[in-house]
């Protein structure tokens, strides 16, 4: 089998399992130029989503005549499904890989929020030893309600942590079916029901042209004041204009944001200003030696499935 790999993340361990099973068959390309001059032979390649664009697509389907499955080093697809695949190539991606690191983001922001953090590292800045307001505002976890909307491997994972926290986990899918690291599990057509039950709303759904703006202003309206809402899906998920209107005059308590719209956040937008919470420059993801490990196990069992003859896991139907 002929794999070209392009990595931003996990390379070198992806590679060496790769080798491990098809030999010097699998190369790693990092320039454009060496990318064009090894699709022409590629049967398998393995890429993040974030690096399909419409001109990867427009090389595949022109140059990339071997090629019969990509397997993408993400969990998204939005680019993929955006530019398309060429014509008879199967679409994997990472599975279960990035369930530890993206759900102990959720909840690290969801934990930032509700202890006040943002206001103790401003304290902290100016040496300030004052608790303000801030030990009013503290929250936990525990006997709280937390309304996870997407359960798929990430948002399971998350209710899987928040459960050990002692939270009570609503799952918001469109299936509702119930799952074990759920107290409840019930269907997005409720989502306007469910709001103004949550002290917490964690969003780990899957991105569509349907979920864009699935929270807004009228969303908001609904929620508690103390309630926080976390993030770390895709930005546009969130109307983040009506978000920093809603921390602005206090219709929720805080935000911790994994993603925004647009990507990276304008030095200008109006969220820079907001109290009450925490942005991260998309980086849920991120987690060393760990994440490298999962992703390369992921790409050896998937690729030896596929010279065993037997079915790919984590299949993408676009």
């Amino acid at each position: 089998m002929k794999a070209v790999l392009r990595a931003r993340l996990g390379g070198t361990a992806i590679l060496e399992r790769l080798r491990a099973l098809v030999g010097e068959g699998a190369v790693a390309v990092e320039s454009d130029s060496e990318f064009a001059a090894a699709i022409p032979e590629a049967e398998l390649l393995l890429l993040p989503d974030s690096l399909y664009s419409a001109a990867v697509a427009r090389l595949l389907r022109e140059r990339a005549k071997q090629l019969t499955w990509i397997q993408l080093l993400s969990a998204g697809y939005d680019a993929v499904a955006q530019h398309g695949l060429p014509p008879g190539v199967i679409l994997t991606n990472a599975g279960d890989a990035y369930a530890p690191p993206v759900a102990t983001q959720a909840i690290a922001l969801l934990l930032g929020i509700q202890r006040q953090f943002p206001a103790l590292l401003d304290n902290q800045k100016h040496r300030a030893w004052d608790a303000g307001d801030a030990r009013a505002r503290c929250a936990i976890p525990f006997d709280s309600t937390v309304a996870v909307l997407g359960f798929g491997h990430i948002g399971s994972e998350i209710g899987r942590l928040l459960k050990a926290f002692g939270a009570h986990v609503i799952a918001v899918t469109r299936s509702a079916r119930p799952h074990p690291d759920a107290n409840e599990s019930l269907p997005v057509s409720q989502l306007h029901t469910i709001l103004p039950r949550a002290d917490a709303v964690v969003i780990a759904l899957a991105a569509s042209p349907e979920t864009r703006h699935l929270i807004g202003g009228p969303e908001f309206a609904l929620m508690k004041r103390s309630a926080v809402l976390v993030n770390i899906a895709r930005g546009y998920l969130v109307d983040c204009a009506a978000l920093a209107a809603a921390l602005k005059d206090g219709t929720i308590a805080g935000a911790g944001l994994d993603v925004t719209e647009p990507e990276p956040l304008p030095p200008g937008h109006a969220l820079w200003d907001a109290p009450h919470l925490i942005i991260a420059p998309h980086m849920a993801g991120a987690s060393g030696a760990v994440m490298a490990k999962r992703l390369a196990a992921v790409v050896g069992d998937n690729v030896a499935r596929r010279l065993k003859g037997e079915k790919l896991a984590y299949i993408v139907t676009l």
